[in-house]
């Protein structure tokens, strides 16, 4: 029996799917690279996102999910998994728990991922409801810097060189990275989405990550941003509020829980592909892969691991979200090969 989830269900997996991987660490490679103009830098890119996810939908039934494309884009969102718990795992370290075991803490992780897997498809498909008033309450967190902001950080605007601009594409490329996860999730979702559905949801994703980065860039001076990575746990940390002693900590649990949810999302779209694959009985490779997943994290949590995916992913996501994508639906318009009547097992 195929999976099957509303276009609601559908766009709120690809948002905390997209936003749970970069949205506290993109901005400091960016603003590092342009400047007072990295919200220009990343207004003129996210624009783009709109026709990127619209030729999608138009054409998703050519990107036809073969054999190697499956095990492709499988290795890619794990490759995404582990990098992206390296990180998150690496900062968890520093900042909430120095004194747990780095191993600890990426078991715990890897456990809750093992389990949705390898529940009912629906706990994935629903998980990411629980995060709706955790982002809520985080935005209105974020928000109480308003009145310290000082907007001429904004300003200048339109200096930069095309060489600098070109180069800071590449961070600013970070927030796009899993919008090919739509051409899968399409799938399962059989009813048309219409242009103003796409809208909304470019909307919103376009506003958050605008947002998380114009805050940021406006609270902190410029050289400042060269001595963290994490801009908005600073800026929380920053914060004084009565009602907990130290706001940073709170945002970090939040911040786990949205982590979790998300690396959770990205391994029930790799047990999507298995079933594409015909792989039916998918448990016994569920739980070798949460093993692969825990060692390799394990060797990735550390600084120079986190800097060199970072440099790495905006590349693999040109390749996996754009070209291979692209290549993929020519050659099948070419062929007249399509989707047509292929759902996704359970």
């Amino acid at each position: 029996m195929g999976t099957r989830i509303t276009q609601l269900q559908m766009f709120l997996m690809l948002f905390i799917a997209q936003t749970g991987t970069v949205f506290i660490s993109f901005q400091s490679p960016l603003i590092q690279i342009a400047g007072t103009e990295s919200w220009f830098v990343f207004f003129c890119l996210g624009l783009l996102f709109l026709p990127h996810i619209w030729l999608f939908e138009r054409f998703f039934q050519y990107f036809v999910w073969s054999k190697p494309i499956c095990i492709m884009y499988a290795g890619y969102w794990f490759f995404i998994c582990v990098s992206f718990t390296g990180k998150n795992v690496y900062t968890l370290n520093v900042w909430a728990f120095p004194e747990t075991p780095v191993l600890l803490v990426i078991v715990l992780m890897g456990s809750v991922m093992l389990a949705v897997v390898l529940s009912k498809p629906s706990t994935a498909v629903n998980l990411g409801v629980i995060l709706i008033p955790l982002i809520v309450i985080f935005i209105l967190f974020v928000s109480m810097a308003v009145n310290d902001l000082i907007w001429t950080n904004l300003l200048p605007v339109g200096q930069l060189s095309l060489g600098e601009f070109r180069k800071a594409v590449q961070p600013a490329q970070l927030p796009f990275v899993g919008i090919e996860l739509y051409l899968l999730f399409r799938l399962m979702q059989p009813e048309k989405v219409g242009f103003r559905r796409l809208f909304l949801y470019f909307a919103i994703w376009f506003a958050f990550f605008l947002y998380m980065l114009i805050f940021p860039l406006a609270y902190f001076s410029l050289k400042e941003f060269e001595l963290f990575p994490d801009p908005i746990i600073y800026l929380l940390r920053s914060q004084e509020v009565t009602f907990v002693e130290r706001l940073d900590l709170f945002f970090i649990y939040i911040w786990l829980a949205w982590s979790i949810v998300t690396i959770s999302l990205y391994a029930f779209a790799v047990i999507r592909l298995l079933g594409l694959m015909g792989i039916l009985y998918y448990k016994k490779i569920a739980v070798w892969m949460t093993v692969l997943f825990i060692i390799a994290t394990y060797f990735v949590v550390n600084k120079n691991a986190v800097q060199f995916n970072a440099k790495v992913i905006p590349y693999i996501h040109g390749i996996f979200g754009v070209a291979l994508p692209a290549a993929v639906i020519v050659f099948n318009k070419i062929k007249g090969r399509t989707n047509a009547g292929k759902g996704i097992s359970s």
